[in-house]
């Protein structure tokens, strides 16, 4: 989870994607990115959930959070499963402003000083379970391989 700067554009976002996805390819990491159109004038939130082996993914991790076009950025949950949920991506991606989310009361809130003081108490749960469901119940209203 990460909120993008101010002064990220589409060309940003769109050179984000590409990077994503071929790095992701070459390393056999799979996933799905979320950003949330920005309110109370901020540019927009970064959500994305990573699958792949645990050092793959610590690579990633230290490349995201270095990234300096986005900020504020957490890992709410980590763990194992036994079966990839975004296999056949290299990286999933939707674009949704904040109303797309009222179906999901625990992460409608994404992008507000709230939600961002949530994440850093530890108060944020099954986030996996939100990305997987927001996923399948939104894939055919536009979303990209």
């Amino acid at each position: 989870m990460s909120q993008a700067r101010p002064a990220l554009s589409q060309a940003d976002l769109d050179s984000i994607l590409a990077t994503s996805r071929a790095y992701n390819a070459e390393k056999d990491v799979t996933g799905m990115l979320l950003f949330v159109e920005g309110r109370d004038g901020n540019r927009g939130s970064f959500m994305q959930l990573l699958e792949g082996s645990a050092d793959e993914l610590e690579a990633l991790r230290k490349r995201i959070f270095a990234d300096p076009r986005h900020h504020t950025k957490l890992v709410l949950e980590t763990g194992v499963k036994p079966q990839r949920d975004f296999a056949d991506w290299s990286m999933a991606f939707r674009s949704v402003v904040a109303r797309d989310l009222t179906a999901h009361p625990g992460f409608a809130d994404i992008g507000t000083e709230e939600f961002q003081r949530r994440c850093e108490a530890g108060e944020v749960h099954q986030s996996l379970t939100f990305i997987r469901d927001f996923w399948s119940s939104d894939a055919e209203a536009g979303a990209t391989a």
